[in-house]
């Protein structure tokens, strides 16, 4: 509470700099109160002084006063005759507005034969000063006490009132739309900073920019007939806006209306980060072609070839055997494009049945079919929309979808299963498969038409076995990810592994590691251990790969093996079997064998 001392005119001054200081509520007694209150927009509660005041200031002076004077402000003050009767005493009112009409309506009464004065201190004051006695009506206790409780309680409603003020401006601010509020008549009561940016005006609430833009989206005609105009588009100032406008009823009377507008720009703005949420959710490359581990002559070759076709936007097609990368090669033709920063979306066409591959790429409207998502799904191809979408193991999808594929790749468009509208489309398709797809289409089982349109470009992977002096590299890196040291294998190791010819590619070469590092018992090489898990290797393999009439298949499994280097492993698969039988007796195994304990384990060491 702040207090300040001043009455009639000289209260206003004072009165408006405590409003500009913060002050919510001005408390004020007798004519200052009246008059600030007509004066001042800020709440001004009054010290009124009733007529108990009134009487009891004029028992007090009934026997030193015969003729007395009471002020008011504005009006008489009722009852006076009552009081005078009752008193016996004459009693003459002056009403007075201003200071100077208090002055002259006291000189004139004193004049006419007043001997006292009563009212506010103004009027004690001016009638002393005239030589005639006055008096202070003095309101009571109570009276000031519910003042005080009057005053705080408007303070503390207009606290609340402010908060409510500023927590709505940071909402309406906070909004991503302009935002303009408009009463019955269409005039303008409130708007946020958005509206203001939107329109390149400083203006909030107010003036001719604000104005001519709510003509142009016809903000008059949602007043008129109370109808919402959603997502309506409108041309101002040589730019496009989507605008919303809704009217404002109560009960059944249109009491104004809300737009809510954003530059038809600020969409696409929205989109983008759409689409970086789609990258968020996990459709984002995560390779580059430094993940392209390598440096034979064929894996520079690849890189380089990949490198430039990454740049372009036409179809690519990976053809490469299982284990080799294919997948890893699509992430990094991604990330080397210009699509880098947009989606990139994998699917294995083979791992799907054809019914729910077709609806997964294209997506389906709400109640496409028995089961159907409510709302619909996007589709893969639209969530890959302006990035990339890898088809794994494209040779295996049926030639109904071959068909629908086909029309996707020539027209960018696609059609949602039980849709009936066209949605367009733009996406890069990488594709993939281990078959060859020209073999496919000269047996009839792939388009030829859908053939040229996925190989614009065509990428060749080389197996590992052709490119066996690249295994050290990989090993290493392998070993690293499994949290082991490259020294756990020596080069004597590296040649081993280089004698195989790793059906299964990188992918098989990494199991093999891992089952090493897990069957390891210290932090040395074990040449043993190794030899023994690729024979394993090449025993599975082989088993994989026969037929009734294929014979020696282990044969084909092996690089640049000596016949020696053969001989020796069969003799190695020979002790282990037979020390299997055994339960590892090494005695018994080279006696049955016919040989030395001492040969038994020169043989199993290699040597």
């Amino acid at each position: 509470m702040v207090v300040r001392l001043a009455t009639m005119e000289d209260a206003l001054p004072v009165a408006q700099e405590l409003i500009d200081a913060g002050i919510n509520v001005i408390l004020g007694g007798g004519g200052t109160g009246k008059l600030l209150r007509q004066q001042l927009k800020q709440p001004v509660v009054t010290i009124s002084r009733t007529h108990f005041d009134i009487l009891r200031t004029l028992f007090r002076i009934r026997h030193a006063a015969k003729y007395v004077a009471i002020t008011s402000y504005g009006e008489i003050t009722e009852g006076l005759n009552l009081f005078a009767d009752l008193l016996n005493i004459r009693i003459k009112p002056i009403v007075f507005h201003s200071t100077q009409e208090l002055t002259d309506g006291i000189s004139q009464a004193i004049d006419s034969g007043v001997d006292y004065v009563i009212g506010g201190g103004i009027c004690m004051e001016t009638a002393r000063e005239m030589g005639c006695r006055g008096s202070t009506i003095i309101p009571s206790s109570k009276v000031i006490q519910r003042a005080l409780e009057e005053a705080v309680n408007i303070a503390e409603s207009q606290h609340s009132s402010q908060k409510h003020a500023a927590w709505l401006e940071g909402a309406l601010d906070s909004l991503h739309e302009g935002i303009v509020g408009v009463d019955e008549a269409g005039t303008i009561l409130f708007s946020n900073t958005k509206a203001a940016d939107f329109l390149n005006t400083d203006q909030k609430n107010e003036g001719s920019i604000f104005t001519d833009f709510l003509n142009v989206i016809q903000i008059d005609q949602v007043l008129r007939n109370g109808e919402y105009i959603p997502d309506n588009i409108c041309s101002f100032d040589n730019r496009s806006f989507v605008t919303n406008i809704r009217p404002i009823r109560i009960n059944s009377d249109i009491d104004g209306a809300i737009a809510a507008f954003r530059p038809a720009t600020y969409l696409r703005t929205i989109d983008s980060k759409l689409r970086k949420h789609v990258k968020n959710r996990g459709f984002t490359a995560k390779y580059t072609f430094t993940d392209l581990i390598g440096q034979s002559a064929n894996m520079r070759a690849l890189r380089k070839r990949s490198q430039r076709f990454a740049q372009t936007d036409a179809n690519i097609f990976i053809q490469g055997e299982t284990g080799t990368g294919k997948e890893l090669l699509a992430h990094a033709l991604h990330n080397a494009g210009s699509r880098a920063h947009e989606p990139f979306v994998a699917v294995n066409c083979a791992a799907l049945p054809d019914s729910l591959l077709e609806s997964e790429l294209f997506g389906y409207e709400e109640g496409a079919f028995t089961g159907a998502r409510k709302g619909g799904k996007e589709g893969l191809f639209l969530l890959a929309n302006k990035g990339t979408i890898f088809l794994d193991e494209i040779a295996d999808i049926s030639a109904l979808l071959q068909v629908r594929l086909l029309r996707v790749l020539e027209s960018q468009e696609i059609f949602q299963v039980g849709g009936v509208r066209v949605i367009p489309i733009s996406v890069r398709v990488v594709s993939s498969s281990w078959k060859n797809l020209a073999r496919e289409v000269q047996a009839g089982r792939f388009r030829a038409d859908l053939y040229y349109r996925l190989t614009t470009l065509n990428v060749q992977i080389p197996p590992l076995r052709d490119r066996v002096e690249d295994i050290p590299e990989i090993c290493g890196v392998l070993l690293h990810r499994l949290g082991f040291s490259s020294h756990l294998l020596s080069p004597a190791e590296y040649s081993l592994l280089s004698t195989y010819a790793w059906p299964g590619n990188v992918r098989e070469l990494a199991a093999l590691l891992h089952r090493y590092v897990l069957l390891k018992q210290d932090e040395e090489p074990n040449s043993n251990l190794l030899a023994e898990l690729l024979q394993e290797l090449i025993d599975s393999s082989a088993q994989l790969t026969a037929t009734p009439n294929t014979m020696g298949a282990e044969s084909s499994l092996l690089v640049n093996v000596s016949l020696k280097q053969q001989v020796e492993r069969h003799e190695r698969k020979i002790i282990r079997q037979t020390l299997l039988k055994n339960n590892q007796n090494k005695s018994l195994t080279a006696q049955q064998l016919g040989i030395s304990e001492h040969t038994l384990w020169r043989k199993m060491k290699g040597e």
